[in-house]
């Protein structure tokens, strides 16, 4: 039997578990850029608290989903002009689809909001994942990514925005 995979926009009392899961997600996957290294950790999860998630949440001018219905198992961001904040899946979900579903609503959230691009700084962790989902290298050797939104203009021409459950 298929799982139904909820992909819907969070409430800010959800900070706390969006925060926990973006925590293990960077400490837990992200080894290849941190390198276990404590303090290199520690400055990237310096603005994670479930306190700055409720204030990122909060503005307007970031547009954020989550997966998970009543547990939360990832959460991403994009600003409205088509800068891709964040995306992270607790790491017990890892290859479930829940990061390309996170990634094709936020691209169609920023795309419905006017962007015409979707630009991105990726981790040497997350890089492959961006390509096979049809980014490119801004210029070679570059960790920013760029997508143009053409695909998304056909694809809200034919669908419509998903139901958030």
């Amino acid at each position: 039997m298929a799982t139904t995979l909820w992909i819907r926009p969070p409430k800010i009392a959800e900070a706390r578990p969006i925060s926990r899961v973006v925590r293990r997600s960077i400490v837990e996957l992200c080894a290849e850029d941190h390198d276990d290294d404590r303090h290199q950790i520690a400055d990237w999860l310096a603005n994670k608290s479930p306190q700055q998630v409720a204030r990122w949440i909060a503005d307007r001018n970031q547009l954020w989903c989550v997966a998970g219905r009543e547990e939360i198992q990832g959460a991403g961001a994009v600003r409205r002009d088509g800068q891709l904040l964040l995306l992270y899946v607790d790491p017990a979900a890892r290859f479930t689809g829940i990061s390309r579903a996170l990634l094709d609503q936020l691209e169609l959230d920023a795309f419905q909001a006017g962007a015409n691009r979707i630009t991105l700084k990726s981790t040497r962790t997350a890089r492959r994942f961006y390509l096979e989902a049809g980014y490119v290298p801004v210029a070679a050797g570059s960790d920013e990514l760029v997508k143009s939104m053409g695909r998304m203009t056909e694809l809200t021409q034919k669908t419509k925005k998903p139901t958030v459950g």
